[in-house]
């Protein structure tokens, strides 16, 4: 983790040190650690957590960038450190961490009126998306879930509506996709908005035909705007469970919000362990 010194992400180092025997390298200024830990009554030395000492963020982010291209740690994590200081770490061409065409970020849901778990990406990272960039997205978000053992899942690429219109660029674009049937691992339909992707009933009522309708295992939004509202709307309003990665890499990158719960981060890095296996 690059930055850990919080009171709550170190909670979580104590409690997955304790309950889980996960190894923990922090980068952060030791004293500062140590005496945190001290406050916490944690006897860090006891458990497979080491320091390293570092006094300022881009230190911090090009160390652990090196440790993981060295072996040394096989999961990234942001603490309290800027996303774009951590990214320009690990894209530091000589580590070649680089594993995708495109980093993107993809969220695991569990929603209390939806019948499964559900990934949903691009919440957080891309900005401008094309229709390469798109594919891209995709095949990072199936990735993720066939690590989950979620089998050929079914994609439904997001608009605001399901049909066609040249005013409303992402259903051009996500028409082009399926048209062009570029995934044999998985079934991807659309454009379709979220209300047919998530409710079978809503499908039935307006009469619309696909295998994914109702039954979607990833949601790809048109653009981050719609992608990030709809994260913070399922998990502030509608109590859903949450975690959420950077995928793109040759290792996973916990990437949460400060405003997330620990619960939330807990999970994130769960979700990352199992896209080691």
């Amino acid at each position: 983790m690059v930055r850990a010194n919080s009171k709550g992400l170190l909670e979580i180092v104590r409690e997955t040190a304790e309950k889980h025997e996960i190894k923990w390298h922090l980068y952060d200024d030791e004293s500062l650690l140590v005496n945190s830990f001290k406050d916490m009554a944690f006897d860090y030395q006891s458990y497979d957590i080491e320091i390293h000492d570092v006094k300022g963020d881009t230190e911090a982010a090009d160390l652990a960038a090196k440790d993981i291209h060295s072996g040394r740690a096989s999961v990234l994590m942001k603490g309290l450190i800027s996303t774009g200081t951590i990214l320009k770490a690990v894209l530091n061409k000589e580590l070649d961490l680089l594993d995708k065409k495109v980093l993107s970020h993809v969220a695991l849901f569990d929603i209390p009126t939806y019948h499964k778990p559900i990934i949903i990406s691009d919440a957080a990272m891309n900005i401008d998306v094309d229709n390469e960039k798109k594919v891209n997205i995709i095949e990072n978000a199936i990735e993720v879930a066939e690590n989950l053992n979620i089998n050929k899942p079914k994609v439904a690429l997001i608009s605001a509506v399901e049909k066609v219109n040249e005013k409303i660029h992402s259903t051009v674009t996500n028409d082009t996709i399926v048209k062009a049937d570029l995934f044999s691992n998985a079934i991807v339909d659309g454009p379709m908005s979220y209300d047919l992707a998530m409710s079978a009933t809503a499908s039935e009522i307006k009469g619309y035909k696909s295998e994914v309708a109702g039954d979607a295992d990833i949601l790809i939004m048109p653009h981050i705007d719609a992608g990030n509202v709809l994260y913070k709307a399922l998990t502030v309003s509608a109590g859903a469970h949450s975690a959420g990665i950077i995928t793109g890499l040759k290792v996973p990158f916990v990437l949460t919000s400060r405003a997330d719960t620990k619960v939330e981060k807990y999970n994130s890095i769960k979700l990352a362990l199992q896209m080691l296996n």
